[in-house]
């Protein structure tokens, strides 16, 4: 399959759903230089975390038992990703005027997220082809946007709350729920159906978090 095409359906859909959520802060819209920024910086973000995660490797591909995969999945691809794109936010945009509403820190880490899934998404469709990186596409990116997006409301609220103990609330809650999704994947636990609704559960979380971020807005 031609480079080219993996690149569209990768990057094109996490651009896509960047835009679907960036509507969503219908009070005070981020510039979207900013915005483009910070999935610029998620997909970069690939890199330090593929580095991190690589000798981990086989652990995840070939674990010994289920209680080493439940371990590798939260404190390796869990806490290395979550933390990793945590980070981005915290150290390009947090400390900006910029920042100034719950909704902010949603759609900056959603962003982040997005970058980091489409380059991610990409690497899957060069290895495993056109159909994986098409799915991928949609489901993958929008789990990364939903781990991410309950971060950033946490992340929003304690800079807004001047509360920094939610940092920690938020990212113990997205690293423990990435990690038990990767893990119930990675084992084959669960059927597709019941993945799809977990899925669908995450989204409907985030979207409540949106809702309340925008209730809150000074901005409305």
């Amino acid at each position: 399959m031609n480079l080219i095409y993996l690149i569209i359906i990768s990057i094109i859909p996490g651009l896509l759903w960047v835009y679907f959520f960036y509507r969503k802060d219908k009070y005070e819209p981020e510039p979207v230089y900013l915005v483009l920024r910070s999935f610029l910086y998620g997909a970069l973000l690939v890199i330090p975390v593929g580095l991190i995660e690589a000798p981990f490797a086989d652990l995840i591909a070939q674990p010994p038992n289920l209680p080493v995969l439940l371990g590798v999945s939260i404190f390796v691809i869990g806490l290395v990703e979550e933390v990793g794109k945590f980070a981005v936010v915290w150290y390009t945009i947090y400390h900006s005027d910029e920042f100034n509403e719950v909704l902010d820190g949603i759609i900056y880490s959603i962003s982040v997220a997005l970058g980091f899934a489409a380059v991610e998404n990409l690497l899957y469709a060069v290895v495993f082809g056109f159909r994986v990186g098409i799915v991928r596409a949609v489901v993958t990116s929008l789990v990364h946007a939903s781990f991410s997006g309950i971060m950033g409301f946490y992340l929003g609220k304690a800079k807004c709350e001047k509360r920094s103990s939610l940092i920690i609330v938020g990212l113990v809650q997205v690293v423990l729920l990435h990690g038990v999704y990767d893990f119930l994947i990675l084992g084959g636990l669960v059927s597709n159906y019941v993945m799809f609704g977990i899925i669908i559960l995450l989204y409907f979380y985030l979207m409540s978090l949106i809702t309340k971020a925008l209730e809150v807005s000074p901005f409305k």
